[in-house]
């Protein structure tokens, strides 16, 4: 459940989304760069046409451990990244019409308040009488 709160937070926020993307950009370029002996230039480009699912071919890892972490950073773009900037859209898309107002709710709550103002009265006036 903790999970699921932890994505919803960074569902909603943009700003956590954009950091997820360059961090996980920078993180897959490093690996990639160190795992295949190539430049961060290199990792980078591998990077970025691996996470938008481009995949030229020009740049591929060629060592076990360099496919096993391309394997892993590809399913974490698709599973992970992703689906949060869908989400973000979504959420900022989709209207709820059954979502109260600011105005709505302030009226709601003087309603809730008179009532148990009148409710208040109606016990103490049974308690005195």
């Amino acid at each position: 459940m903790r999970f699921k709160r932890t994505l919803m937070f960074v569902a909603n926020r943009l700003w956590l989304i954009l950091l997820l993307y360059g961090l996980s950009l920078l993180m897959g370029a490093y690996c990639f760069s160190v795992l295949e002996s190539r430049s961060l230039a290199d990792g980078l480009w591998w990077a970025a046409v691996t996470s938008l699912t481009i995949g030229y071919g020009d740049i591929t890892p060629l060592t076990p451990l360099g496919r096993i972490a391309g394997i892993a950073f590809g399913h974490f773009w698709i599973f992970v990244v992703i689906p949060m900037i869908v989400a973000n859209i979504i959420i900022h898309l989709v209207e709820d019409k059954h979502l109260f107002s600011d105005e709505e709710q302030r009226e709601l709550m003087q309603r809730l308040k008179r009532i148990e103002q009148q409710l208040a009265e109606g016990d103490a006036g049974e308690q005195g009488g």
